[in-house]
């Protein structure tokens, strides 16, 4: 057994401060009380708040495929077009469940290296005459990858064209560590998890929604009943989980965004993630050197703030790698994906991390890869603990 703790570099479910556990570990207390009224409203109108977002904001006791299946059921009937922004395993899912309820998919495909290209999409739906397609469904960060999607040029291609189609935002890997601007990019749906940026177990999802996509779902004569906004919207606060609430959580849910304003806000949230993303990448810049191993994301601006993908050359296991990493380092990280299992690992830099964290977690990454004998450029440590500390003068 390795002493001291793990470290939890996963890009899902990530670290949850000492803070936040002690919050849940207390009694429960009467969701028909006026204090649990005022602790759900207090946790709702922060959270959504943190997403700039005007309409109403709607929680699940779910994980974030939950998210996703009560997105696509109030907001399209059986038979309904939609274009999947296929980048990666996550939305490629997103896409199955979607056929799955009956819609009509039009999958528009990205590569596993690059986000959406807007130039592209406007070509195709520049093509839909009839404007058929009602909504265009895209993962901000895509966990697979570590690819984000330029949600403005997206924003940008839809008001050029006038096209009508509602704007769906899978944001689980970036909420919390990529600004986010709901009502300004005109995102209808936006979703959430709380076991990344929020810090939280696992076990909460949202979906903040725009006016449209109120409309939307009262106009869509498909038939459910616990993931129905409806419900969920008009029902007094302990009836929006339809059930029993998830009591536990909103404890550490409330504690959780006590912290991000503790530190300054969601603002200086985000920008915390970048200085440690961009660290990250310092250190996978220099190690790349040597020829073994690369970034999964092929254009530098779409490097994500939530993940690095980092892909070995066909000679090595990547596998291997997390494997040494977790048993002789004490540090988990993330597999490869799909087509990329076994060729890459993906470091998560999200939620809650500070530098010294960070700086053990690279420096124990460095040493899984000489362990493995994968040839790195010297000096990466270096180079993000330089980064790191003129950051912080």
């Amino acid at each position: 057994m390795v002493s001291g703790r793990t470290f939890i570099q996963n890009p899902g479910p990530t670290n949850i401060p000492d803070r936040v556990l002690r919050a849940m570990a207390r009694p429960a207390i009467d969701f028909g009380t006026t204090e649990f009224s005022v602790l759900l409203d207090s946790c709702l109108m922060r959270l959504n708040n943190h997403m700039r977002n005007s309409g109403p904001l709607i929680g699940y006791t779910s994980t974030g495929h939950g998210a996703w299946e009560a997105t696509v059921t109030n907001l399209f009937d059986t038979g309904a077009r939609v274009l999947l922004c296929d980048s990666g395993h996550f939305s490629h899912r997103w896409g199955e469940m979607c056929e799955a309820h009956g819609l009509d998919v039009t999958w528009f495909e990205t590569g596993w290296q690059q986000g959406v290209d807007s130039d592209a999409l406007r070509d195709v739906l520049a093509t839909d005459a009839g404007r058929r397609v009602e909504g265009v469904l895209v993962a901000h960060t895509e966990t697979s990858t570590g690819v984000t999607s330029d949600l403005a040029a997206i924003r940008t291609v839809l008001d050029d064209l006038e096209h009508p189609a509602l704007l769906v935002v899978d944001s689980i890997a970036s909420f919390g560590c990529t600004p986010l601007e709901v009502d300004a990019l005109g995102v209808d749906a936006c979703l959430a998890v709380s076991q990344k940026g929020l810090m939280m177990p696992i076990g909460l999802a949202f979906t903040g929604i725009s006016d449209r996509a109120v409309a939307a779902a009262y106009a869509n004569k498909r038939g459910r009943f616990y993931w129905d906004w409806r419900r969920r919207l008009e029902a007094e606060g302990y009836r929006m989980f339809c059930g029993t609430p998830p009591i536990h959580h909103l404890f550490g849910l409330d504690e959780a965004l006590c912290m991000i304003a503790e530190e300054g806000g969601i603002d200086a949230v985000t920008n915390r993630h970048r200085r440690l993303a961009d660290a990250v990448r310092a250190a996978v810049e220099v190690w790349s050197e040597a020829g073994a191993l690369k970034f999964n994301a092929t254009k530098a601006k779409e490097r994500s703030d939530s993940v690095t993908c980092v892909r070995l050359a066909e000679n090595y296991d990547a596998d291997k790698v997390v494997a040494v990493a977790r048993q002789r380092f004490n540090l988990s990280m993330g597999s490869g994906i799909g087509p990329l299992a076994g060729s890459a690992f993906r470091i998560g830099h999200l939620g809650d991390l500070n530098v010294p964290m960070l700086l053990g977690a690279l420096g124990a990454v460095e040493a899984s890869l000489r362990a493995c004998r994968v040839p790195i450029g010297t000096g990466g440590l270096e180079v993000a603990t330089t980064m790191l500390s003129e950051v912080s003068s």
